[in-house]
């Protein structure tokens, strides 16, 4: 396996957490951002990765974060080649759509999507320059997307996978592929579980497989997809995992394209 470097951020718990240790158990070195010190630093402990994990608090609400938290890692390893869109804040509390203010979707939107642009762009030109790069977002089931009390949150995830696709297009043939990772339900996180009482969710573990995957040169070219992390199954190879748990990402399969009149 060739080492390379990615960029975690929520790297502190969750499924960032589980990301972060996956890649790290891989060999590649990885940078871990979160809000928190000391769960940054419970993850660094927990992966025994010693050098190979380096770690930065950042505010990604705040807009000069992106580029100092890319800086960072570029100083601790060099360079980017990996990054893992990971961080998000949950849906403001509101029972409608009509009941969110503004000032509660900006917020949401800046840390679950105009962050996450501006790490892309930040990382992509090295990536293209080098002439291999993964960038993947972690995003969320349609029907969460579209259920009123997760608006905002859902709004921001389908603007990722739209980017992500529109990224995807735009980079294809230079090496660095643009791909959308999801658990496929609720998952037993701080987020979807704060009291950490709830029944009949799914594992954050289930993210380690198809992260390593997407993160080596064995998924070279494959790019513009969606991940369902639920139905990846270790059982089979690889490519068979990912083909069963995989499909067009940002709706790319579904049949609605723009009609053009004759001529």
């Amino acid at each position: 396996m060739t080492e390379r470097v990615a960029l975690v951020t929520g790297a502190g718990r969750g499924l960032g957490r589980v990301m972060a240790l996956a890649l790290l158990r891989a060999g590649h070195r990885v940078f871990l951002t979160s809000t928190d010190q000391a769960s940054l630093e419970e993850t660094r402990r927990a992966s025994g990765a010693g050098e190979r994990a380096a770690i930065a608090t950042a505010d990604l609400a705040n807009e000069h974060s992106p580029a100092a938290i890319v800086s960072q890692a570029e100083r601790a390893f060099g360079r980017v080649d990996i990054l893992i869109n990971n961080a998000g804040v949950p849906n403001p509390p509101a029972r409608t759509p009509l009941e969110l203010g503004l000032d509660q979707i900006r917020r949401v939107f800046e840390i679950n999507t105009f962050a996450q642009i501006a790490l892309t762009q930040r990382v992509a030109p090295g990536m293209v320059e080098r002439g291999w790069g993964r960038i993947v977002f972690i995003s969320t089931s349609l029907d969460i997307m579209m259920t009123p009390g997760f608006i905002a949150y859902g709004m921001s995830k389908a603007c990722d996978e739209a980017y992500a696709a529109a990224v995807s297009a735009s980079l294809h043939g230079t090496g660095v592929t643009a791909n959308v990772l999801l658990p496929g339900g609720p998952v037993a996180t701080r987020m979807a579980d704060p009291a950490g009482t709830a029944k009949g969710l799914l594992p954050p573990d289930i993210m380690a497989p198809p992260i390593v995957w997407l993160a080596s040169d064995a998924s070279d070219d494959v790019t513009g997809r969606r991940f369902i992390a639920a139905r990846w199954n270790s059982a089979l190879t690889d490519a068979q995992a990912a083909q069963a748990a995989g499909a067009p990402a940002a709706w790319g399969g579904a049949r609605d394209s723009s009609i053009r009149p004759p001529g």
